[in-house]
């Protein structure tokens, strides 16, 4: 391939990768302002994030322009096929962020009565940003060998989430029990954490979309 396609495809992927470490940037701090009640963090982590479908649409039309001049082949056309869908995946987690960072915002200023909750609720969120970490890395990785041990750690961490999330469903369950008056926060609660929960489904399918642009095979997400 021309010189100038390389340049333009390391521009490409240094923006999803740009990408990807602000998608994540912004789940620490959403993370932390849950931990710590901290409004100032949970609005920082949805400021990181308003413009994130723009940038979405600034690399797509980046990759077609790439397609349609150059047309790629073999793996560099696996390469720019993996950016365009990982750009997309990111994207989605990135409104999963947002919701998850304005609950905090509504927790923090309201009365949510969530002690009991908290503490598997921070293990939840432990996996998943470990999930999302090893997504993010993944955009930089080239080796085989690398991608497949990001592959078999992200998806342990997204069986530890799904098997703790099924913890916080009963938990939550029970507080609505013994709390009956509160039971539309818990219910907001919930659905934060399922927002939270797929996360790291995403984050599979980027460490798979990764793996796919170097070893090429079937894709199936």
């Amino acid at each position: 391939m021309l010189e100038n396609y390389e340049k333009i495809l390391e521009k490409s992927r240094n923006r999803v990768l740009e990408l990807g470490q602000d998608v994540l940037k912004a789940y620490e701090l959403s993370f932390e302002a849950f931990k710590e009640s901290d409004l100032t963090k949970a609005s920082e982590a949805r400021d990181i994030l308003k413009n994130a479908h723009e940038r979405n649409s600034k690399i797509d039309n980046e990759i077609l322009k790439t397609l349609a001049l150059f047309s790629p082949e073999a793996k560099d056309l696996r390469v720019v096929i993996a950016h365009l869908k990982i750009t997309s995946e990111l994207t989605r987690v990135a409104d999963y962020i947002r919701t998850f960072a304005k609950s905090v915002k509504m927790q923090i200023s309201g009365e949510y009565a969530l002690e009991g909750l908290k503490e598997d609720t921070i293990s939840f969120q432990n996996s998943t940003l470990k999930s999302l970490h090893a997504a993010v890395e993944s955009i930089k990785l080239e080796s085989e060998e690398s991608l497949e041990m990001l592959y078999r750690k992200v998806n342990v961490e997204e069986s530890k989430c799904d098997d703790i999330l099924s913890i916080i469903e009963q938990n939550i369950i029970q507080e609505i029990c013994n709390l009956p008056e509160q039971a539309g926060d818990f219910v907001t609660f919930l659905k934060s954490m399922r927002k939270v929960e797929r996360i790291s489904d995403r984050s599979v399918n980027i460490v798979k979309l990764a793996y796919f642009a170097q070893k090429g095979g079937k894709l199936k997400l």
